[in-house]
């Protein structure tokens, strides 16, 4: 594990270390600082929705619409809806597109739809629509990576609430785990049914 004292200031900010990042940024660091990948504490900060550090670093002259070499600004980063919406509080720029062309909203569809779809509620654009054999898996997909998330989350949580009351976390592992099964059957259920039905509407039409 990196020690505290020699984290380097994109390090610090991408694990939300408030007291390194401002101790770096009282040494002569900039909130604007890139790295060797021209990644700015911003950008670490936004990615991992460091609410409390996004707060300090534009009040040292942070710049919540400051790219990379590819055109991505901090709102490209953003993982959850939260720390998209912080940033666009703040100013970002919703409408930018980077190098290629791509706004946040489009590089955020595939990975983080919900955060795309909150972009695209500020810009009136419409979805990106998808080959209907492929409607059904991009969502399964998308699922799967938002209850990995939350599992790891919660674990997290239950992890730490047992260290600090001495208490066993196995029960309450298990039932996080049993919850996110069953959701998950209902789920793929929903979806199921949806092809059905859809299979149907077309056999009927044809």
């Amino acid at each position: 594990m990196v020690q505290a004292s020699q984290k380097n200031l994109w390090v610090a900010a991408s694990d939300g270390d408030l007291e390194r990042v401002k101790t770096l940024i009282d040494a002569g660091a900039s909130p604007n600082d890139r790295d060797a990948h021209s990644y700015t504490p911003m950008h670490a900060a936004a990615s991992y929705a460091h609410l409390a550090l996004l707060e300090y670093l534009v009040s040292v002259g942070g710049d919540v619409n400051l790219p990379d070499d590819d055109g991505d600004t901090p709102l490209y980063t953003c993982e959850s809806v939260e720390a998209a919406r912080w940033l666009v509080e703040h100013g970002a720029e919703v409408g930018h597109r980077n190098e290629e062309g791509v706004t946040a909203a489009e590089s955020l569809a595939e990975d983080h739809p919900a955060v795309a779809a909150y972009l695209r509620s500020l810009t009136g654009d419409a979805a990106p629509s998808a080959p209907e054999d492929a409607v059904s898996q991009h969502a399964m997909d998308a699922y799967a990576s938002r209850q990995t998330n939350d599992l790891l989350a919660q674990a997290q949580e239950i992890m730490a609430q047992a260290e600090r009351d001495g208490s066993d976390p196995d029960a309450a592992l298990r039932a996080v785990v049993e919850r996110a099964v069953r959701e998950g059957f209902s789920f793929g259920a929903e979806q199921g049914g949806s092809e059905t039905e859809e299979g149907a509407k077309r056999s009927r039409q044809e």
